[in-house]
Formats: C-alpha cells, sequence, structure tokens
C-alpha cells in the first residue's frame, strides 16, 4: 500500500471546503460588516502566534518567516465555530497546518471584537486542542520519562 498524503484527502462531512482556496488570496477583510456566526463546521480561529509584523510566527521565542513554511503549524484560539462543529468550542487554542483555510485580517467578530490575524477552516482540518506548556523554573534538572520500557 502507497503512503497517503493528506493534502489528498477530501472532506467527508463538510459542505463548504474550503480546502481548495489559496491561503494568500482571499486575505481581506468584510469592509463594513461585521462577523456574527459561521456555518457548517466551519471555525474561525484567532492566530494567537503572529510575530509582530504580521508576516511572521513566532515558536519559542524564535522568530520563522510565514513565506519560509508554507505548511507550517499554527496556533489559533477559536472565535467562533458553527453548529456542525462537535469537538472545538470558543476559546479552545488549536494546532492546524497553515494552509488548510483561509487567511483573514482585521475582520470585526460581534461579542468578540476585532480579528487582528485569522483563519478560516473547516474543524475536520484541526489537528487537536493544546494549551500552553508551564515554563520549567528548575533548568537545570532533566525529567526521566514516566513511561515505562517493555
Amino acid at each position: 500500500m502507497g503512503k497517503l498524503n493528506i493534502d489528498q484527502l477530501t472532506p467527508s462531512k463538510s459542505l463548504i471546503d474550503l480546502t481548495g482556496f489559496s491561503t494568500n488570496s482571499l486575505d481581506s477583510t468584510l469592509i463594513g460588516y461585521d462577523l456574527e456566526n459561521v456555518l457548517d463546521d466551519i471555525v474561525l480561529a484567532e492566530l494567537i502566534d503572529v510575530g509582530v509584523m504580521g508576516n511572521e510566527i513566532i515558536r519559542n521565542g524564535l522568530v520563522i518567516p510565514i513565506n519560509a513554511e508554507a505548511k507550517a503549524w499554527r496556533i489559533g484560539r477559536v472565535a467562533l465555530c458553527g453548529k456542525g462543529c462537535v469537538l472545538v468550542k470558543q476559546g479552545d487554542l488549536v494546532c492546524f497546518p497553515n494552509n488548510m483555510g483561509i487567511n483573514i485580517s482585521k475582520l470585526s467578530v460581534v461579542d468578540y471584537g476585532e480579528i487582528e490575524h485569522g483563519q478560516f477552516l473547516n474543524e475536520h482540518r484541526i489537528f487537536g486542542i493544546v494549551k500552553p506548556r508551564k515554563p520549567n523554573n528548575d533548568n537545570n534538572t532533566v525529567k526521566s520519562s514516566s513511561r515505562s520500557k517493555k
């Protein structure tokens, strides 16, 4: 059996498939409108890993230009999710591939506020719910794995 490629998967659930859109071509705003809801299994995630200039990703203090890695993993906070979403809820921090949705900027969302940088994507394109790692204050101690070797 050959290797499977996630880019070749087609949605099995969503009525609205965002995978066919270019992530760069629709980076715009809804001028004169505030977004109130999203439909189906669409999620609007506010990107929380964006650098000061807006065109870089911050990872553990490192600055990575977005154009250097088109398929970079992104971290976002769920601002809105459609009624078809079953796994994520507003406020969740999620990780997803940068190239699987539609980028937005300066989008005003009812009861949330303005999103400077964000992305629309299908819920099934989200790979996980994440939480920030607590800093380790004792940098000299090496933690042993809690997993047992069998």
